[in-house]
């Protein structure tokens, strides 16, 4: 199946993805995109009475996984009304069943596992394998489900950030708002270093987040206190969404910046991953039977 300029969603029943969900629809209806409401699910290894039980009107694992959805639906319905959505249930692990479908969709969302104080901030196993291996940029949506402050971009003249600027006037455009450059200028023993391109990297930025819409209202700021991940961080307790790139050429490596980032900003963050280079053998299969996936009937919020 092809989840081209679709905005797709992982859902499971648990509240956290009911968050994200709950994020995805509004974000799909502000930008008039269609949501992908999927379910991954594997058969249990006992493979004894899976039902439908004889006599027992929607028994079974598969009509239990065709009720979450229907479930799904009624609360994207609920979050926006009216919103494009369909859902589809897709035989396979989660992860991987998201991971080949994001190689054609145009954002995922993500919810955010926690535990409470401080290891509450830290992603679950899913989440972070996404943002290593997705082929299109994750949103991980935290507690505070609506964006209340700005859509903050982390820009240093990279690759990677370029990606994160059109990640970012997307769904800034999608919220009826302009992004906010953020660059943070290299210091050693805390005086900035001459000659840093710092203003450079903000008008080239700039200049990016215009290319796609000459009218867009675009604003920047240097920082010059503390390391580039200190400054994000500081900066995700007043933004509504933080947006990152990263160089993901080497599926292994994960940038210390985004790893600290994503697992203790304030804020829902978006992160970008520069060059994806295609799937492990497992996922190849799994695209190839995302493409025969159960795209589940009635699954439409809107005609």
């Amino acid at each position: 199946m092809d989840f081209s300029d679709r905005i797709i969603v992982g859902y499971d029943g648990s509240d956290q993805s009911a968050m994200a969900l709950r994020w995805a629809a509004r974000l799909a209806a502000a930008g008039d995109r269609e949501l992908a409401i999927i379910h991954a699910w594997v058969y249990p290894l006992i493979t004894k009475d899976l039902g439908p039980t004889k006599g027992i009107s929607g028994s079974g694992h598969r009509n239990v996984a065709l009720k979450l959805l229907e479930d799904a639906l009624a609360i994207a319905e609920q979050a926006a009304p009216g919103v494009r959505a369909r859902t589809v249930l897709i035989t396979g692990r989660p992860r991987t069943v998201l991971e080949a479908a994001s190689r054609t969709a145009l954002l995922m969302v993500v919810g955010s596992r926690g535990l409470g104080g401080f290891f509450g901030m830290l992603l679950g196993s899913v989440s972070l394998g996404l943002i290593t291996h997705a082929g299109c940029p994750v949103i991980v949506v935290r507690e505070n489900e609506e964006p209340h402050g700005p859509v903050v971009v982390g820009v240093d003249g990279s690759e990677p950030s370029l990606d994160a600027i059109d990640a970012g006037v997307r769904i800034a455009q999608a919220l009826g708002e302009g992004p906010e450059l953020l660059h943070v200028r290299r210091t050693v023993e805390g005086q900035v270093l001459e000659g840093d391109g710092a203003e450079r990297i903000v008008e080239e930025a700039t200049a990016r987040a215009h290319a796609s819409d000459p009218q867009l209202e675009v604003t920047s700021r240097m920082v010059e206190e503390g390391n580039e991940a200190d400054a994000l961080l500081r900066a995700s307790a007043e933004a509504g969404i933080l947006v990152l790139g990263y160089q993901g050429s080497d599926r292994r490596r994960f940038g210390s910046t985004v790893h600290a980032v994503v697992h203790h900003a304030q804020c829902t963050t978006v992160v970008c991953r520069h060059e994806y280079q295609g799937a492990d053998p497992d996922t190849e299969q799994l695209a190839v039977e995302v493409d025969d996936a159960d795209d589940v009937d009635g699954g439409s919020a809107r005609a």
